[in-house]
């Protein structure tokens, strides 16, 4: 019989072996059966998730809780799937890069031919296929009113980004000079923009459908579970609690974990990065690309990421671990007298240009730069002056740079050969002074030459918004092989394995996490054929871990409060900041944080000193925490709604 249905290249053996293989890694609570006689067995025609001993069943298993998760899990579900949404991370720093972006997405304006015209010159030499164009610019063309109409949002309440930030506003387009520009735009849903709204949208999505989305969080997926010889993808081996645990996928899996912008090796391998500082989540560590690799996936991509602004992306040193703080807008306070050079002391490119998502004009395209090991600004005292009166940097920063009374004694302190960069300087010096920058073109209004010392130097460090790597799919997100097959019953969404070959547009991945998200959650949930049968064993599952059964998602709650005790309620990046305020007669006695999810590190530090600055000052009318400037207006108008009820 096994010779029938496998055909000659297959017999029983090589099948078994096969099985064997697919289930190597996965013996404890759960453990793949491969077909071993055992007592529970029971020879006979099976497909191949029938030989598992699996710990849960839903229709549909979505691996990463960002943005293009919430909302393929919210497809799969209005589509009629039970669905287990999964993420490594713990509560509070759920969201991938989602949670930290702009919140803006690009739409074209209702106009699809724009949109495609705009889109295939962004890839320009590195064009994706017809389908996958097809599905993002049908999507971007009717993208707001989608958004509207499916999260229950009101479209006049949506802003482009030049009525919100205009330091922001070259991006929508950022491309003008690109066919269909015209038509492009960046939008936010609401008066805001980088306070985590459009992440906590797509959060409260997942939440109303509680009853058909389970969430479990610290919940890292090791495996994905593959018929060794149809290449089905049936389920997903999860690392839960210490255990590990098979959850059976019925209709599809999908893939929305993210980039390896946290994972050092691949950002050498892939990107030729030697060190750079994440802007967003800490928990993209390339996991992903491990999973379809052993599936037989095909890689897109691998080299395409985005950065921030100013010196081709680059932000303060941090530390390896730790997200990156990016260099101050406006671009302008760092013209004069002050360079970007590398580790031998020399410059490498036009200081200022304002990148394009970190991409620098060369030779007729918009690419990412070539880092070296090390970089610096140097300038001199009059630059110092510029930099400390425009109150863009703290003074703490400010204080920590290298200082030298000659420029060769800075570069002793840089580790540079400091007549590479006294010749810099002086080159740099004759540029300003005849107006003309050869090497770089940097226009002469922004050009001074060096004075008098003493001279500094800040170790600065690439910047990385997200990559784009992960892979290869087609316009109904599924994943291919490496012959161009899709792998039966997986998909994948947003920036795992995005679109963006090449030029990026602002707000483009957001978009791209709606459009193929919803994509991905549909196709996962729609009803497949049966699997294929082999003569095999198959073993008995009881499975545990069901649909509603099992949640990490936290329930609203309700708090009691005493006498002159009152709760106010503001919105963070994470979700709900409440507070209870207690009052002394017309004075505040204490305030305390009841409930936030903010991130540990930035928010919820902000979140243990401003109880007591907002006591001292007896009001909200105080400074917002630096850094944490969206939680730090949610916990003043959570203050100000229970002095409302107090009042």
């Amino acid at each position: 019989m096994m010779e029938e249905v496998m055909g000659k290249a297959f017999g029983r053996r090589n099948f078994l072996k096969g099985l064997a293989v697919a289930g190597a890694g996965m013996m404890g609570a759960g453990a793949l059966a491969a077909c071993a006689p055992q007592a529970s067995a029971e020879e006979g025609e099976y497909d191949f998730a029938q030989t598992v001993a699996w710990d849960g069943q839903y229709d549909v298993v979505v691996v990463g809780f960002g943005s293009a998760g919430a909302v393929a899990a919210k497809s799969a579900a209005e589509a009629g799937a039970s669905v287990l949404l999964l993420d490594k991370a713990p509560l509070g720093h759920e969201g991938g890069n989602s949670r930290y972006c702009g919140q803006t997405f690009m739409h074209s304006n209702g106009d699809e031919q724009a949109a495609r015209d705009y889109f295939t010159a962004l890839c320009g030499t590195l064009p994706v296929p017809d389908d996958v164009t097809d599905t993002f610019v049908k999507g971007l063309a009717g993208l707001k009113d989608e958004y509207a109409s499916w999260y229950g949002l009101n479209v006049e309440d949506f802003r482009n980004v030049d009525q919100l930030s205009p330091a922001f506003a070259f991006m929508s387009p950022e491309y003008p000079e690109l066919p269909g520009s015209d038509k492009i735009s960046m939008t936010a849903l609401h008066e805001g923009n980088s306070d985590g709204y459009m992440w906590q949208v797509q959060r409260d999505g997942v939440a109303a459908l509680k009853d058909k989305i389970d969430v479990w969080f610290e919940s890292p997926v090791s495996r994905l579970v593959q018929d060794p010889q149809s290449r089905t993808v049936v389920g997903v081996e999860v690392q839960r609690g210490g255990e590990k645990r098979l959850i059976r996928a019925s209709n599809g899996v999908v893939l929305t974990c993210g980039g390896f912008e946290n994972n050092p090796e691949m950002i050498k391998g892939y990107l030729g990065l030697s060190h750079c500082a994440p802007l967003g989540t800490l928990y993209n560590t390339g996991d992903g690309i491990h999973l379809v690799q052993e599936v037989g996936a095909d890689l897109w991509h691998m080299n395409s990421y985005e950065a921030m602004m100013l010196f081709g992306g680059m932000c303060f040193l941090a530390e390896e671990g730790e997200r990156g703080t990016i260099l101050p807008l406006p671009a302008k306070i760092y013209h004069g007298s002050l360079i970007l050079v590398g580790a031998s002391g020399e410059r490498y490119l036009r200081e200022d240009e304002l990148a394009r998502h970190g991409k620098h004009y060369a030779n007729g395209a918009w690419k990412m730069p070539k880092h070296p090991s090390r970089s610096f600004l140097v300038f001199d005292q009059a630059h110092y002056d510029v930099l400390a009166a425009s109150g863009r940097i703290e003074e703490e920063r400010l204080a920590k740079a290298l200082s030298a009374g000659s420029i060769a004694e800075l570069a002793g302190l840089m580790d540079a050969d400091p007549a590479s960069l006294e010749q810099t300087v002086a080159d740099f010096g004759k540029a300003a002074s005849e107006g003309h920058d050869p090497m770089f073109r940097r226009v002469a209004e922004t050009m001074r030459a060096f004075g008098d010392g003493p001279f500094y130097a800040i170790e600065v460090m690439p910047d990385i918004l997200n990559t784009q790597g992960g892979p290869r799919r087609n316009g109904k997100a599924e994943v291919l092989d490496r012959d161009g097959r899709p792998i039966p019953h997986l998909y994948a969404a947003g920036e795992f394995g995005g679109i963006a070959s090449n030029m990026y547009q602002g707000g483009g991945n957001m978009a791209e996490c709606m459009i193929f998200g919803k994509v991905a959650g549909a196709n996962a949930a729609a009803k497949k054929d049966p699997l294929p049968t082999y003569a095999v064993a198959a073993v008995e599952s009881s499975p545990t871990y069901l649909p509603g059964k099992e949640t990490d998602m936290a329930e609203e709650k309700s708090y009691d409060t005493s006498e002159n005790e009152y709760v106010g309620k503001g919105q963070g990046i994470g979700g709900d900041v409440v507070v209870k305020v207690t009052m002394d007669g017309d004075k505040m006695s204490a305030i305390e944080v009841l409930e936030q999810s903010e991130t540990p590190d930035i928010g919820g530090k902000a979140l243990e000193s401003l109880p007591q600055t907002v006591l001292d000052a007896q009001s909200v009318d105080v400074d917002a925490v630096s850094g944490a400037t969206t939680t730090s207006k949610a916990f003043f108008a959570a203050v100000t709604e229970a002095l409302g009820q107090a009042s």
